[in-house]
């Protein structure tokens, strides 16, 4: 699939999904860490819809949503008059300086890449981090099977084409080898739902916390 082609299936997904972004309540038990980080402005990656960035508004976090999509970024930009937005293409250096970030949120975006291009995205999240910085992520499980797991034109272990987007499905030891190339990981097993229509059953994840380190853990 060519670049302009991944560009618009995101536009076109961004257009079906253009009111008031709806959000589940997963960054609760992350409360201690935002309050940590309630100084700084933290990145949305992947923001989508802007589900999480607007979570993060409605509690007065200062947010910067970075997304492909120009249609979720200007959906967000009417919807959240508060955010702030970047475009930008995570399979290519982010235009981010160093250690800018000390949070970052990176929500249902880090399950659509190839195994080269994982490893470029979790040099780049490192690269961006602060000295300790943290990585809240969530990703797809291979037994999410109401949401394609298993599904499409296999493309390498557990990630397939499924007719209009590539998508991977992680196992514990992907959570292992992918996200320890930032720093300490902690992670469980866990299922998402929100009130809205592309979500109407359970959605089975990995929840990670990542603490920049030297990578060596």
């Amino acid at each position: 699939m060519t670049e302009k082609k991944v560009v618009e299936v995101w536009e076109n997904w961004s257009k079906k999904r253009s009111s008031y972004p709806v959000y589940d309540n997963w960054l609760d038990t992350y409360h201690a860490v935002l309050e940590n980080h309630k100084k700084d402005m933290i990145l949305d990656l992947g923001c989508g819809i802007g589900a999480d960035t607007a979570y993060l508004l409605e509690r007065g976090y200062s947010v910067l949503s970075a997304d492909l999509s120009y249609e979720a970024l200007a959906n967000i930009e009417r919807k959240l008059p508060k955010s702030k937005t970047l475009q930008m293409d995570m399979t290519v250096d982010f235009p981010i300086a160093d250690e800018s970030y000390s949070l970052i949120i990176a929500d249902l975006c880090l399950h659509y890449f190839s195994v080269k291009d994982m490893i470029h995205v979790m040099k780049e999240i490192k690269r961006i981090l602060k000295p300790n910085g943290i990585l809240l992520a969530r990703v797809a499980r291979v037994d999410d099977y109401d949401y394609g797991a298993g599904v499409g034109e296999k493309i390498e272990k557990n990630y397939y084409f499924e007719g209009s987007y590539y998508k991977r499905f992680f196992e514990e030891e992907d959570i292992q080898k992918y996200f320890s190339m930032i720093g300490s990981i902690s992670y469980r097993k866990t299922e998402m739902t929100r009130d809205e229509e592309c979500y109407t059953k359970p959605k089975k994840l990995y929840e990670v916390k990542v603490m920049k380190g030297d990578g060596s853990c």
